[in-house]
C-alpha cells in the first residue's frame, strides 16, 4: 500500500513538472503585421560574432571573398516566417544605418531609392508592406525590371514590363512589395542574358563599380550580394558580367535583382554598414530615403 501511494506522489509530481511551461515554452515565432513599423528591441545576445545572427527565427551568415582584384561580401539569410522580410521607407533621406537602427532591423539594405526617383520613367508602381504608394502608367518600352515579392516571401521577376503584365501579377498574387530598378539578373532559376542598349547604360553594366543585388536562393532562403568600388582601397570594381559571376559562384538563385549601386549601396548588420571593404566609415556615404530589411520573429517573452 506504501509502494502505490509513493508511487501515486512521484507521478503527481512529474505530471505538475510537465504542466508547469519553461522559460523556453512560453518563447515563440511570432508573424509580424504587415503595418507594424518599428520591430521590439533586438537580443543582442543572438548577435554571436560580428559576422553572424541567429536566434530561433532568423539566421544571418556573413562572410568575405575577393574576385577580378575586388572585395565583396556575402550575406545568407533564413527567416521562419515570411512577414520578416520588409520594407521600410524614411520620409526624409538619411542614412541607411539610421533607418535600420529605427526599425530594429537585423540586417538591412538599400531599397530602391524610390523617392529619389519618381520622376524618372522606371518608378510607376510602388507598394511597400502591402499598401499600394504610387501607381502611373509606363511607356510600352520601359527599361527597367520589376521585383514583386508576395506574401510567401517569394520573388517575381517581370523584366520589359507592361501594365497588364503588372496587373496580372498582382491578381495572381498577394504582392506585399514592389521594387523598380534592376536589372533583373536570374528568374525562375535562370541566368538571364545581359542587358544592353539604354538598361545597360542606365546602370553602367561595362563599368567597374559598387554593386548591389538581392536574391531569393529556397523557400524563406536570400542572399544578399554586395562588391567594392574604384573608391575602395585595392579594388577595381566588378562590371555587370563580373558581378554576376561572383554571384553564380555563391550560389544558386532561384531570382537574382540588382539595387542601386556607387555610394548608395548599403549593407548594414547590428546598425552598423558593413560593406566598407578598407573606407573609413565616415568615406562613402550617401543617404537614400528606403531600405529593405528582415526582423527576428522570435519573442522570448
Amino acid at each position: 500500500m506504501r509502494l502505490v501511494r509513493c508511487l501515486l506522489i512521484a507521478a503527481a509530481l512529474l505530471a505538475m513538472l510537465w504542466l508547469v511551461p519553461s522559460e523556453h515554452a512560453l518563447a515563440e515565432t511570432r508573424p509580424i503585421p504587415l503595418d507594424l513599423e518599428v520591430m521590439p528591441k533586438v537580443n543582442e545576445d543572438y548577435y554571436t560574432s560580428d559576422t553572424h545572427y541567429e536566434d530561433p527565427s532568423l539566421t544571418v551568415d556573413i562572410q568575405f571573398g575577393r574576385a577580378y582584384d575586388t572585395d565583396y561580401l556575402v550575406a545568407r539569410v533564413t527567416i521562419a516566417d515570411p512577414t520578416q522580410l520588409r520594407s521600410y521607407i524614411s520620409k526624409a533621406t538619411m542614412y541607411a544605418s539610421r533607418m535600420a537602427k529605427r526599425v530594429n532591423a537585423v540586417i538591412a539594405i538599400t531599397g530602391d531609392n524610390y523617392r529619389d526617383n519618381l520622376n524618372y520613367d522606371n518608378r510607376m508602381h510602388v507598394r511597400r508592406q502591402g499598401k499600394e504608394i504610387y501607381v502611373r502608367n509606363w511607356p510600352e518600352d520601359a527599361w527597367h525590371d520589376f521585383l514583386l515579392v508576395d506574401s510567401s516571401g517569394d520573388f517575381h521577376i517581370i523584366r520589359y514590363p507592361t501594365r497588364a503584365d503588372v496587373d496580372a501579377c498582382l491578381a495572381q498574387y498577394d504582392i506585399v512589395n514592389t521594387f523598380c530598378f534592376g536589372p533583373a539578373l536570374w528568374a525562375d532559376g535562370e541566368r538571364l542574358e545581359a542587358p544592353t542598349g539604354t538598361r545597360a547604360t542606365r546602370v553602367g553594366w561595362g563599368n567597374k563599380a559598387q554593386r548591389l543585388c538581392f536574391c531569393q536562393t529556397g523557400p524563406g532562403e536570400y542572399m544578399i550580394v554586395a562588391c567594392g568600388g574604384p573608391d575602395n582601397p585595392n579594388c577595381a570594381g566588378l562590371t555587370g558580367a563580373e558581378f554576376m559571376e561572383v554571384i553564380d559562384s555563391e550560389g544558386d538563385p532561384i531570382c537574382a535583382y540588382n539595387l542601386d549601386g556607387g555610394n548608395s549601396a548599403w549593407v548594414v548588420f547590428r546598425g552598423e554598414k558593413i560593406n566598407l571593404f578598407g573606407r573609413r566609415p565616415s568615406q562613402g556615404l550617401r543617404e537614400i530615403n528606403d531600405i529593405i530589411y528582415f526582423a527576428s520573429a522570435w519573442s522570448d517573452e
